[in-house]
């Protein structure tokens, strides 16, 4: 694979970094943090960039889905704060590629127009089975049922929207969507304490008889039109965007726990020199290439048409290891300073730990990647 960046990827990279300092330095993200609260001015600001075009197709608005664009801009924003990061990934990948590849032709015409401006605003609501979490949906007389309840949903206090995946108890059909008002009668909200993402809205739902009218429904399971191919390209756009947030967070902890090493002098010279700490950012300068290269791999085959949910899963799987790892180690590697809240590692090492509570079960991606090796159900 050519590492080198488009001339046109290489602006939006340029673009990010640009807004980043100028419009959303290290100062600001740790505010957010500590206040649990993103400030609105500060989401208008980096929409005025109209990156969320990037994932909506040119007939409603957008410029053409550009999943390693999208996922650049991904990975830039998660080196300073993953939470702005998230709200993008998650309307870009999640929203745009679910109501695309499951809408009809009026609701992509509702929903895709504006989301690619920015205005939609959505939250992924899916059970993690491995808490024993369920949502399940009927049909009755004026529409759909939900009933079930999932935690630690990203952005959920936020978003406008809900894009809500469930299934059919009474037979084994595939999952169906929903796109659900977070006011709908039935549908509870409450805020969720985290230990890192603070400013992200994390919350927990509650659906019981959640009442919602026909359309709500993107795409039906009994048609054939939710078939396992649309299913992994969907699966594999979230588990794409997660990666790229996490390769983006790894590389922000070790650019702040470099920058200590260098400047920290002890017995004479920057302690980054001791072999010891030396041999800590080589291993993380490895795996964070490794996974970089992984996402963009993922995302290639994705922008060519071609099936990319394995090489998503692998990516994700690698991402997040190393976004851990990275957390770590920059704890460690700024002694007792990386505790205080005055220095930044311990926000990299709470939101990475984050990270892992928020994904679905890891044995989801281990299933897609052990099929691909004919190890699989």
């Amino acid at each position: 694979m050519d590492e080198k960046l488009s001339r046109e990827h290489k602006m939006v990279l340029d673009a990010v970094r640009y807004w980043l300092k100028k419009k959303y330095p290290r100062t600001e993200a740790m505010a957010g943090d500590e206040s649990g609260r993103l400030p609105p001015e500060i989401l208008d600001s980096f929409k005025t960039l109209d990156f969320w075009a990037m994932g909506v197709d040119e007939a409603f608005g957008g410029t053409g889905r550009d999943w390693l664009g999208a996922g650049i801009v991904v990975e830039t924003l998660a080196e300073m704060d993953p939470v702005l990061a998230g709200i993008y990934a998650t309307d870009v990948f999640g929203g745009a590629m679910t109501i695309s590849s499951l809408g009809t032709e009026s609701q992509k015409k509702t929903w895709l127009p504006q989301l690619a401006q920015g205005k939609l605003s959505v939250a992924r609501v899916t059970a993690n089975r491995a808490k024993a979490e369920t949502i399940g949906f009927s049909k009755d007389k004026k529409g759909w049922v939900l009933n079930g309840s999932a935690k630690h949903v990203a952005h959920a206090m936020g978003a406008k929207w809900l894009i809500i995946e469930a299934v059919d108890a009474t037979d084994t059909a595939p999952p169906g969507f929903f796109i659900v008002a977070p006011t709908s009668e039935g549908l509870t909200l409450s805020p969720a304490d985290t230990l890192g993402f603070r400013s992200a809205g994390i919350g927990s739902i509650v659906l019981k008889k959640a009442c919602l009218p026909p359309e709500a429904m993107l795409g039906d399971p009994h048609d054939g039109s939710v078939s396992p191919r649309v299913l992994s390209r969907i699966q594999g756009a979230a588990d794409l965007a997660g990666a790229a947030q996490a390769v983006g967070m790894a590389q922000g902890a070790m650019d702040y726990a470099l920058a200590h090493a260098r400047s920290r002098v002890q017995f004479n010279q920057p302690i980054g020199r001791f072999p010891a700490l030396r041999e800590k950012f080589v291993n993380l300068s490895v795996a964070i290439r490794a996974a970089r290269l992984l996402v963009r791999s993922a995302a290639i085959r994705a922008d060519t048409g071609q099936d990319f949910a394995t090489e998503a899963a692998q990516a994700l799987v690698m991402a997040s290891a190393t976004a851990e790892k990275a957390g770590l180690e920059g704890i460690q590697i700024l002694g007792g300073y990386g505790y205080t809240l005055e220095y930044d590692a311990q926000r990299y090492l709470r939101n990475a730990m984050q990270l892992a509570c928020t994904m679905a079960e890891k044995s989801a991606r281990h299933e897609t990647i052990g099929r691909s090796l004919g190890l699989g159900p």
